[in-house]
């Protein structure tokens, strides 16, 4: 089922505990989560433990050495880049399977040469005015709910995540 779900990837996360709330959200829904480039902790940090609970284990970790190794791993599938200079919300994108959802560090967000290099296919999230930015795990989970709601919708057939009792 991993290859359609979508996917999770952070670029350069530097916040132990947003990258293991992450990691959790990947747990629950089935989204492998690519880990891209430098990281601004380590696993064993308390805070990225305690975030992620007892999810890692769960989670299909995908390691990328720089943002180069990510793309040609991707190769085939639309990269979805989420960020505060995207002209497009979320709201239209049309996510399909397998769809990789980028987000960027939580002190600057993806590079502008990586925006710049792709308008089409750079989103964001609507906020009202003044607000700079949400939460990174607060992103991902909006945006990947989104998709997941999407795909249902499309496939009602063939559930992405589990709809039983289990939930907040």
């Amino acid at each position: 089922m991993s290859g359609d779900v979508p996917q999770v990837a952070l670029y350069e996360p530097e916040i132990p505990g947003n990258a293991g709330g992450v990691a959790r959200l990947c747990g629950a829904t089935g989204a492998p989560l690519h880990l891209i480039g430098r990281l601004g902790f380590s696993f064993q940090h308390p805070k990225a433990k305690r975030a992620a609970m007892d999810y890692w284990h769960q989670v299909d970790l995908r390691r990328h050495i720089n943002y180069a190794d990510f793309r040609s791993k991707s190769a085939g599938r639309t990269v979805w880049m989420l960020s505060t200079r995207g002209e497009r919300s979320y709201w239209d994108a049309p996510f399909s399977p397998g769809d990789v959802l980028l987000f960027g560090p939580e002190s600057r967000g993806l590079p502008e040469d990586l925006v710049a290099a792709d308008p089409e296919h750079t989103l964001r999230i609507p906020m009202r005015a003044g607000a700079r930015s949400l939460n990174l795990s607060t992103a991902v989970a909006v945006v990947l709910y989104e998709s997941l709601r999407q795909l249902a919708r499309a496939a009602p057939e063939r559930p992405f995540v589990d709809t039983g009792k289990a939930g907040f």
